[in-house]
């Protein structure tokens, strides 16, 4: 969701008008669920999916359709996949799929949303969008509200004459990588791109910033790595990457890690480099089943050398861990 979101917003920004298809409701062995989202754009590509096929091509039909027609046009698109039209469109399935479509023009109610809905995961926080459309002489969306809060599942519902479907935005897990330098750069990157909330923390200005690091979510400038973690939410969910400039400061990020919860903890360099500072950590009391919480050195055994192999390297070992698969 996150990079849908990113990605609508900035298309919004550069002044291009969308239709957005979000699945409402399903029936029997569809292929996407409630809550699957794409947007159809002028020229007819898309970004996201509801599930390809004959379903995937009406809405792209009818939501350019919508474009032209403009002013927060909606229409509420049921596609039958019955198994002979399912056969036609090479899928293999059968029932219903119900879509909400929307025109969305930049400027308007719904990229505000948007763009809040994707400032409040930058900074990890969960929303709930609502969106409610009324039917006059045609459909429209009329009203579009953020509630920071949990949202549970996707909601549809009929109220009158009008439609109302709530979306939980739910940011992704975050990844903490603590250092700004050159496997820095290109691991915020790719851990961008495998869909974690990066943040980048580094003491220096001239390497933590914007400019340097454009796909993370959150740039942080620390006054000193001692006290790093203090104010950041660091639970079971998070994953934390140390590549400072430095073996002290990798040293002390990594006994401030350690005093979380945090579910990931991977640092760079050399065996004989981590093992000094697993002995120094020991030698603090800190404990055995402590320092076995670290995964160093980071990253997938695949020969990797330059930054940009490196940080492949450590972006397969946060899929693994992801995925339960490194046990």
């Amino acid at each position: 969701m996150k990079s849908f979101v990113r990605s609508v917003c900035s298309l919004l920004d550069q002044g291009e008008s969308l239709a957005l298809a979000t699945v409402v409701a399903s029936t029997g062995s569809t292929p996407r669920s409630s809550g699957a989202k794409m947007a159809v754009r002028g020229d007819g590509s898309i970004i996201g999916t509801v599930g390809g096929g004959l379903a995937e091509a009406m809405a792209c039909r009818k939501g350019r359709a919508l474009l032209d027609a403009g002013d927060a046009a909606a229409e509420l698109l049921y596609v039958d996949m019955t198994q002979e039209l399912a056969a036609d469109s090479d899928m293999i399935c059968g029932g219903g799929l119900s879509i909400l479509l929307e025109a969305v023009e930049p400027g308007g109610p719904c990229a505000a949303a948007y763009a809040e809905v994707d400032g409040l995961m930058r900074q990890g926080i969960a929303s709930v969008l609502s969106t409610r459309c009324e039917e006059t002489d045609m459909l429209r969306a009329v009203n579009h509200i953020v509630l920071k809060k949990d949202g549970g599942q996707p909601a549809f519902e009929e109220r009158g004459m009008d439609l109302l479907l709530t979306e939980p935005m739910v940011p992704p897990a975050p990844l903490y990588i603590f250092g700004a330098g050159h496997v820095s750069l290109f691991t915020a990157r790719v851990g961008a791109m495998i869909g974690f909330r990066t943040v980048v923390l580094d003491d220096r200005d001239d390497f933590a910033n914007r400019d340097r690091f454009p796909e993370a979510d959150e740039v942080v400038v620390l006054d000193s790595f001692d006290g790093c973690c203090d104010g950041l939410a660091m639970g079971k969910d998070a994953f934390v990457i140390i590549v400072t400039r430095g073996h002290l400061h990798d040293r002390n990020v990594l006994a401030e890690v350690l005093r979380t919860e945090a579910g990931y903890v991977g640092m760079i360099g050399s065996k004989k480099k981590r093992d000094k500072i697993y002995d120094s950590l020991l030698g603090d009391g800190f404990t055995q089943a402590d320092i076995d919480r670290c995964h160093s050195p980071i990253g997938l055994s695949i020969g990797a050398q330059t930054p940009e192999e490196i940080a492949v390297s450590i972006a397969g070992e946060l899929i693994q861990v992801r995925a339960g698969l490194d046990a």
